[in-house]
């Protein structure tokens, strides 16, 4: 396995993703402009212009390699843990999951990747209405986009993105019969959102709510374990 690289460079001229650089250069360009008409005013706007930069970082990350285990599709905090039935959207309302949602804020890395090594089976999006302007991720007016993913075994797994504040955010690199290895990229939600995970009923999770998950890293649960689901204390 080649070595991760750790210096500096690394850290502050991280790798970006393509989408990212249109937007990285518009406020660029912004930001000179105000800079020529009042100097503090694009002081600010190039400050704007480092986190820009940094909302598409795409870092490297190193996957576990372990038959069964699923794996965190996103950056960020875990928000919520609950039983409930499938997306009605992907005919999957009279199957039993255990839901993990994800909050990706402003600030996480919001590369979403392939839990598990699995097949497409089915998609569905929803455009949303714009601007809707809350942050709940049940809101019937956000953007989003329901995967449904077929692992050899037959388990069957949902992945669902959901953008808050505005629409028109959400990007995915996938169709139906695509194949993927646990941790591939497969698209993002620009400058954060929310990421569920649907697990079979019977799979419980490993993680708990608060729990801080690295996208493509994290352990989230294994299908070959009868573990329970484990609770966490505020320490």
């Amino acid at each position: 396995m080649k070595s991760v690289d750790t210096s500096f460079h690394q850290y502050f001229f991280p790798n970006i993703n393509d989408d990212g650089w249109k937007f990285i250069s518009a406020m660029a360009a912004i930001s000179l402009i105000l800079a020529l008409i009042w100097l503090p005013l694009g002081g600010i706007s190039f400050l704007l212009t480092i986190w820009c930069f940094y909302c598409f970082r795409d870092p490297v990350r190193i996957t576990p390699v372990l038959s069964g285990a699923i794996i965190a599709p996103a950056d960020g905090h875990v928000v919520a843990i609950s039983k409930e039935n499938g997306p009605d959207a992907l005919g999957l309302q009279n199957k039993k999951f255990t839901r993990v949602s994800i909050y990706s804020s402003l600030f996480d890395v919001h590369i979403n990747r392939i839990p598990i090594k699995s097949k497409v089976n089915k998609l569905f999006y929803d455009c949303g209405k714009n601007y809707t302007g809350t942050t709940d991720k049940n809101f019937i007016g956000n953007e989003k986009m329901l995967v449904s993913l077929k692992q050899s075994e037959g388990f069957e797994f949902v992945l669902q993105q959901t953008a808050v504040f505005c629409n028109k955010r959400i990007v995915y690199n996938l169709k139906k019969g695509d194949e993927f290895n646990a941790g591939q990229r497969f698209g993002f939600i620009r400058f954060g959102g929310y990421v569920d995970i649907f697990l079979p009923e019977k799979v419980e999770p490993q993680v708990c709510v608060g729990q801080i998950m690295i996208g493509g890293e994290t352990i989230i649960a294994d299908i070959k374990s009868d573990a329970p689901r484990i609770e966490g204390e505020i320490r």
